[in-house]
């Protein structure tokens, strides 16, 4: 049996949603349990393998679906300045070296090719840069080896990526895919796929899962049709991660879901269960589903995660009406709502404190 957690992206700053799969990936293991996490979003920024291991994971429990169909394993970065060079055959102008980025000038050839590295002290990069005639033409990622390339175009006084090639050990091609703005077409030696959704699906196709294996989708904006109609004998969970639904504009006879999880929903007989964070939420999700859709699906109550016992303080010692927030300072946590809030609360209640734990792009406003 295999557990596999889909989602979408990952980064430096992840959300709860991300640090899930994370938590059941450490129980799994000690369960001595296989899981898997499959990341769909097109990652540019940063070999997924530094975000993943920051997060906890293995590399062998990571499956990005760029990278899938190619030969390259996830793997710490380690392709080289010294490795670059071996690849290029041009006479060299000139050097220069600033912070990060690495400048190779062939003068003769009105070529510029900017290696990024992975800090200002090491020779180890991520990505090339290649200008040609003061018209940006490549970019090539690098893992321990060519990941992939993006080929461009100037468009509108821009440059913008009409390609992408994704390579194999030996350098010969797995995948392309040809892009027109927002669209793309995949192309294999066997087949033509023209969507990202066909991609998911042959994605979900090549893993050949079975009734022993378990799918649990975190993220599903864009890819939950392709998960919903292929994830072939394996059984779907849905993970519900936040509020379900808008209590303004439900009434009686209609409810508003979550633009997250409507679709999930709207389908609720396509999957065998959905999994809350607390037995709230569930009960009141079955509820729901009995008095809107007159469905009534499976759903557990499964805490994203515990503590085995509570540490510092006794009850008895405890601050009297103190207030704690922990999360991303994220706009969506609306954590200036709270702040509010309890500005209003101290006008009743003048011992009334909040401290508030975390980092974010809101820091400065909610300290202000």
């Amino acid at each position: 049996m295999t557990l596999y957690n889909i989602n979408l992206g990952i980064g430096w700053a992840s959300s709860g949603v991300e640090y899930a799969p994370a938590y059941r990936a450490s129980v799994l293991r000690e369960l001595g349990l296989e899981s898997k996490i499959i990341f769909t979003d097109m990652i540019v920024t940063e070999n997924i393998e530094h975000l993943t291991a920051n997060l906890g994971f293995r590399d062998d429990e990571i499956i990005w679906l760029y990278s899938f169909f190619t030969d390259v394993k996830i793997a710490k970065t380690s392709f080289t300045l010294a490795d670059l060079e071996k690849t290029i055959d041009m006479p060299l102008s000139r050097v220069e070296r600033t912070g990060k980025a690495v400048r190779y000038f062939y003068d003769d050839n009105d070529m510029l090719i900017t290696a990024y590295a992975n800090d200002e002290t090491r020779d180890i990069i991520q990505r090339v840069e290649y200008v040609s005639k003061g018209v940006l033409v490549r970019k090539d990622y690098f893992t321990y080896t060519r990941l992939f390339s993006e080929y461009y175009a100037p468009k509108n006084q821009r440059a913008e990526v009409y390609q992408r090639t994704f390579f194999n050990e030996d350098g010969t091609d797995a995948c392309t895919e040809n892009r027109d703005g927002d669209n793309s077409v995949f192309i294999f030696k066997d087949r033509l796929l023209y969507s990202k959704d066909e991609l998911v699906a042959y994605m979900l196709e090549r893993l050949k899962l079975t009734e022993n294996d378990i799918v649990i989708l975190d993220r599903a904006t864009g890819i939950g049709q392709s998960v919903f109609q292929h994830h072939c004998k394996a059984r779907l969970a849905v993970v519900i991660h936040a509020e379900h639904f808008s209590e303004n504009s439900t009434t009686n006879k209609t409810i508003l879901w979550s633009n997250y999880y409507e679709y999930q929903f709207t389908n609720s007989d396509k999957d065998d269960a959905f999994i809350a964070s607390t037995d709230v939420q569930k009960n009141l999700l079955e509820h729901q589903f009995s008095q809107y859709t007159n469905r009534h699906p499976k759903v557990y109550t499964i805490p994203v995660g515990s503590l085995e016992r509570l540490r510092g303080q006794g009850s008895d010692q405890r601050k009297p009406y103190s207030l704690v927030t922990a999360s991303r300072l994220a706009s969506e946590k609306h954590i200036d709502w709270l702040v509010q809030a309890v500005v209003l609360a101290h006008q009743e209640l003048l011992e009334v404190t909040l401290d508030i734990y975390g980092s974010g792009g809101q820091e400065a406003l909610l300290r202000d």
